[in-house]
């Protein structure tokens, strides 16, 4: 009847669910063992006709508030032997299923089933509902008549007897009382759901051959009409059908009604318009979660409770119904985070948060925004001090308003098959032509493509132009090889200006000032990092003092310098020379995690400089889109030798933000032993992102310039905007970027 093959694919079937064992306690680890010798054992006893069910372990779950629902757990064994049978003769019984009935057959489903009732209704008119209810419907099961229909599909007297021992027997509970069973096939049995299709088959059978519309998912099911009066009679005779011939209690309570009003079928809610979740559904999932986090077997249950709700409810009902869950999971994970006095500090909060997971789709794309969200606020909330003066408030949500101003203020878009569009100041991101994402264009600085399949609308395109938004097209390496940019950005008066100014004292000025700056910086980011540094680390603490030294020397020689020609050759020895120091304490601050040697631009294959040189590309960018945006000429500069399409003014300009917005980045990102990997200098996308994250945070730091307070890339733009004015004679002076920080 059986053969070892047959039995070893049911195994399998039931390995890979990880189902629970039964009153023997044994489970799929314990048979797994000895699987080749269990499973010879069950070929052999079934050949013989042998083989004896173990009774099912009896075990209760909430049905609802007041009542239990009754499950039985059978063995491992008997739920290899139950699959065999069931893949045996499930395509048999299949042939005499009908189209009406939706639950457990391969490809229908719920979905399928809901999607069938909303066309019945909107499609075809049938306005008016019937709808009765059976009582414990598994369980009231006749067994004669079950045998009857079983029959015909099993000619096998063996195979036909075996089946309803499964059926018949009994339940034991945890205290081996012995329950006898005399109806019904037992909830959670592998067999019990395909028996009972076929229990309900003549139901199907009389509603197609009376031409009645109707829809069943097991005993839940829907009968329309057009008319009242049809609903009416069609109830009426169907209830006699259900009590008299498949010998079944209905509960009370059968109506008819008009689908305008909405009826409950399979858990959501549907009128004649729309399918949705009520309020209690969507609060009775919530509880369903609340649990699930409170479970000591948590993330595993709350995953799984999660999956289960997405797998049904999100096929049911628009994606948009179950945004409320995903908010309270939120609200959930907060609680739990702020609860647990071990997190501390920010990269705890995210490592717990990896965990996280959501309901439907959208928010999980985005898990990267809401968990960012969550930290800041958990972070916040652990810190929070007692306010003693007014300024102390202000400044203290100050700080959260511009954190998240600042995390809205770049997109960075990768993957295949995006466009992306703008409606009512928000950017619509589409996947495959599917909206996946809306971003508030309110706040946005700039906008990054790194797909090659991206498409972008007019509109937005205009948009981004009107309110001086990048858009940078770039490569793998984070080099923009396009832009989009508004056509008044291009100033011929001001080029000559500027080009006047690129000899003489004027360049030597701008020029001499620049490389100050750079040290200065340099200089800050070495105190930086060095103060803990030093304490631990024997070989910074001896570094730091010439470090520090030679970099004030350089920078002391540049300010006693006086015009002369050849000046750039000279500054960028000078230049030359601090570098050559800084990348020498750098080197001491990464050598024990990473193999950096040297600094290197073309080329460069290892991590540390594959990181430096991506990052700086990212700030190369800012800096380009700063002086597009004040209208200078990219290729006129100061400080660096003219080089034909180099943008060398950009070179110029960004000396003085490498050290706090990239440099920083990644010290803090290796000192963190954050995992990163490249390849022959190609960064992967996790490490990208990372890096990009890490960059972007920098940029939205603030800091002080001209007596202000402003972000950084706001800084970037200032001090262009400052070499404009002293260029065209409005500013007597030009002072480049110092950081005040550190």
């Amino acid at each position: 009847m059986f053969t070892y093959n047959d039995l070893q694919t049911a195994w399998q079937q039931i390995k890979s669910k990880q189902s629970a064992g039964g009153i023997d306690k044994q489970s799929i680890k314990d048979f797994a063992k000895n699987e080749t010798a269990n499973l010879q054992r069950i070929e052999r006893k079934l050949k013989d006709q042998t083989y004896l069910p173990e009774a099912y372990l009896q075990i209760k779950i909430d049905k609802n508030k007041t009542e239990k629902r009754i499950l039985g757990l059978a063995t491992i064994n008997d739920k290899i032997v139950q699959t065999a049978i069931k893949n045996l003769i499930e395509s048999r019984l299949e042939t005499g299923f009908l189209n009406s009935s939706y639950a457990y057959r391969e490809g229908r489903g719920a979905r399928k089933a809901v999607n069938k009732v909303r066309h019945y209704i909107q499609t075809e008119k049938n306005y008016w509902l019937a709808k009765c209810d059976i009582d414990n419907f598994f369980d009231n099961i006749n067994h004669k008549r079950l045998k009857k229909q079983l029959k015909p599909y099993i000619s096998d007297k063996y195979l036909l007897e075996l089946i309803f021992a499964f059926i018949k027997m009994g339940y034991v509970t945890g205290k081996n009382r012995w329950i006898e069973r005399q109806k019904g096939v037992p909830q959670g049995a592998v067999l019990s759901p395909l028996l009972a299709n076929l229990y309900l088959s003549p139901l199907d059978q009389r509603m197609k051959d009376l031409g009645i519309t109707y829809v069943r998912y097991a005993d839940d099911f829907v009968i329309l009409t057009q008319t009242r009066a049809q609903a009416e009679k069609i109830l009426q005779s169907t209830i006699k059908f259900i009590e008299n011939r498949l010998k079944l209690q209905l509960n009370p309570g059968a109506f008819v009604k008009h689908t305008q009003y909405g009826f409950k079928f399979l858990g959501v809610w549907i009128t004649d318009k729309s399918v949705s979740l009520s309020t209690r559904k969507i609060e009775k999932i919530k509880t369903k979660i609340r649990k699930a986090f409170k479970h000591q077997n948590f993330p595993k249950k709350y995953h799984e409770a999660t999956a289960g709700i997405n797998n049904y409810y999100g096929r049911l009902v628009p994606q948009h119904i179950l945004y409320p869950v995903d908010d309270f999971i939120i609200k959930l994970w907060k609680d739990k985070l702020r609860n647990d006095k071990n997190l501390t500090r920010k990269k705890h909060l995210k490592t717990a948060l990896k965990n996280l997971h959501f309901i439907t789709d959208i928010y999980n794309q985005n898990k990267t925004f809401h968990i960012d969200q969550i930290v800041n606020t958990v972070f916040e909330q652990k810190k929070a001090k007692k306010i003693t003066l007014a300024e102390q408030a202000v400044k203290q949500r100050r700080k959260i308003y511009e954190q998240k101003a600042a995390a809205m203020s770049h997109l960075h878009i990768d993957g295949y098959g995006i466009s992306l569009g703008i409606t009512k100041h928000h950017v619509s991101i589409k996947e495959y032509g599917k909206k996946t994402k809306k971003f508030p264009a309110y706040n946005l600085k700039q906008i990054t493509i790194a797909s090659k399949a991206t498409s972008v609308s007019t509109k937005l395109i205009k948009y981004c132009a009107d309110h001086n938004i990048s858009v940078d097209f770039v490569n793998k390496h984070g080099m923009a090889y396009a832009k989009i940019y508004h056509y008044q950005s291009t100033h011929n008066r001001l080029w000559l200006k500027q080009m006047q100014y690129t000899t003489g004292k004027p360049a030597f000025e701008i020029a001499r000032l620049l490389a100050i700056s750079k040290i200065n910086n340099q200089l800050k980011i070495i105190k930086y990092f060095s103060k803990y540094a030093r304490q631990s680390e024997q070989d910074i603490a001896q570094q730091l003092p010439t470090s520090l030294d030679t970099l004030n020397q350089i920078s002391k020689k540049i300010k006693q310098m006086s015009f002369k020609t050849g000046f750039r050759q000279i500054l960028m020895g000078f230049e030359g020379s601090a570098s050559a120091q800084y990348w020498q304490w750098f080197k001491l601050m990464v050598d024990e995690e990473t193999d950096f040697t040297i600094r290197k631009t073309q080329g460069a294959t290892d991590l540390v400089n594959s990181l430096l040189n991506y990052g700086y590309a990212i700030l190369y960018r800012q800096v380009w889109n700063s002086v597009i945006r004040y209208g200078l000429h990219p290729e006129l500069s100061f400080l660096h030798t003219y080089q034909k399409e180099k943008g060398t003014l950009i070179f110029d300009l960004i000396e003085p933000f490498r050290q706090p917005v990239v440099d920083r980045a990644v010290l803090s990102l290796i000192n963190r032993k954050t995992k990163l990997k490249a390849d022959q200098g190609q960064l992967d996308d996790k490490t990208k992102q990372k890096l990009i994250t890490a960059v972007y945070k920098n940029l939205t730091r603030y800091d002080k310039y001209l007596g202000e307070r402003l972000q950084m890339i706001d800084i970037i733009h200032k001090q262009t905007q400052q070499l404009k004015l002293y260029i065209t004679g409005q500013n007597k002076k030009f002072k480049p970027y110092k950081t005040t920080k550190w």
